[in-house]
């Protein structure tokens, strides 16, 4: 199958700066939830063609109630062409609204108690078709890793030339781990990464524990628990479950100059 260069550049435009004034002075912020799947789609178009490309004809994931990549996956399948089924976390017994909005893109949405039997529910979907393909929490596989490298080097090109420098720090929501792991791989030591464990998964978790022992990360973890929505919110939309967390933490530590990746709205 021909990659279609032509969507994979629609879906990762050049993302957007805008300032905040904090504590510290003024941080930029990116604008990832002008997106329609957050930064989650800037690397998802050449990884579902790679398994289109071996003859895959659906694609499969277990998602947190709030969680956003869910959205991303079933807007790109629907420009692909391709069928979209997500086992969905229920909030208070109910779809989360971002379940429904993937719906509205053409996904086939199954309500699941917990996000554990979510990903049981999907690996039995998946297990005797091999042409079902389950992706992984966050798309953490080294392939989408790769796409999401290169997006990411693309993009922080951009924002080093509309800040006129490098930002000393860059602070970042963490649900899987992915979006963290994938900055820290391509960016300078001379920038920290701020990493704010909105608790998806455990503080036990090899993911998080392993992003916690990586040189020039610095961990914070969300004083409220995952399903619970954020206190205060931030003058950007958010995510409440995840991006919003941040806030309260980059309006009183940021510096002057750091940038808040804020992922999706």
């Amino acid at each position: 199958m021909m990659m279609n260069q032509s969507l994979v550049a629609t879906m990762s435009p050049d993302v957007v700066i805008d300032r905040l004034l904090v504590d510290g002075g003024v941080a930029a912020v990116a604008r990832e939830d002008l997106l329609t799947g957050g930064t989650k789609q800037r690397a998802i178009i050449p990884y579902l063609q790679q398994f289109m490309s071996e003859g895959a004809t659906a694609f499969v994931y277990a998602s947190p109630a709030p969680g956003f990549a869910q959205v991303a996956l079933a807007h790109s399948t629907g420009l692909l062409g391709v069928e979209c089924f997500l086992f969905c976390e229920t909030h208070a017994g109910n779809f989360h609204e971002y379940a429904l909005l993937a719906e509205t893109y053409g996904a086939k949405i199954r309500a699941c108690a917990s996000l554990d039997d979510a990903e049981r529910e999907a690996a039995e979907f998946t297990s005797e078709d091999p042409l079902k393909i389950k992706l992984p929490l966050g798309f953490g596989s080294p392939d989408y890793i790769s796409h999401l490298q290169r997006a990411l080097t693309l993009e922080w090109t951009h924002v080093v030339e509309e800040l006129g420098g490098e930002p000393r720090a860059l602070w970042l929501p963490v649900g899987s781990g992915t979006l963290a792991t994938t900055f820290r791989e391509i960016l300078s030591s001379s920038v920290t990464v701020h990493c704010v464990d909105v608790r998806v998964l455990d503080v036990n978790d090899s993911r998080i524990r392993r992003l916690a022992a990586t040189q020039g990360v610095v961990m914070h973890r969300s004083e409220q628990m995952f399903m619970e929505a954020a206190n205060v919110s931030p003058p950007v939309p958010s995510n409440a479950y995840y991006d919003a967390k941040l806030w309260p933490l980059v309006k009183v530590q940021a510096n002057h100059g750091d940038l808040w990746w804020n992922v999706a709205r």
